[in-house]
């Protein structure tokens, strides 16, 4: 008698330690809503994602040169992009002899409004990847946050026209 008391004892201290084991969290999920202008390496530059019934296309624009002063701008289109969840990755075509493969999380930033910079943060590493003059593959590595820039909230006016 006393090993069935035992074992269910033993049963009910498993069976309450499995209950109070905390349930696993659900990864966000994004879509559209983080469609926009965030920023890039430079001041000036910027990556513009566009994500619609779950593509996302985009491209990176930015100083040809690392020189401000010359303001030329190469824009390179994705020429592979994913969102599984809050993970981003994009790989851009290559323009010149350089291109950039970028992975990282989405997630809310600081800011409290679509309209204030930093409302979307996609916190990863970007890889640079220019050609040296003797055609070798040079790999740069760098983290980097992706800033949304505020984006224009205020309504449509032809939306409130009566017809």
């Amino acid at each position: 008698m006393k090993n069935v008391f035992g074992i269910a004892a033993l049963f009910l201290s498993v069976a309450a330690a499995g209950l109070a084991q905390p349930e696993a969290k659900a990864e966000p999920q994004f879509g559209e809503e983080i469609t926009g202008l965030y920023s890039f390496v430079h001041e000036g530059e910027f990556v513009q994602i566009e994500v619609n019934d779950g593509k996302v296309t985009g491209l990176v624009s930015r100083f040809k040169d690392e020189d401000p002063e010359k303001a030329e701008f190469v824009d390179q289109f994705f020429d592979q992009a994913k969102l599984d969840g809050a993970s981003l990755t994009f790989r851009t075509q290559p323009a010149g002899d350089v291109w950039f493969e970028f992975s990282g999380l989405v997630e809310r930033g600081p800011a409290k409004t679509p309209a204030d910079e930093g409302y979307w943060n996609v916190r990863g590493t970007l890889t640079e990847r220019p050609t040296s003059s003797d055609g070798k593959v040079i790999e740069q590595t760098h983290p980097l946050t992706l800033k949304s820039f505020p984006q224009d909230t205020e309504p449509n006016p032809a939306s409130h026209e009566k017809p």
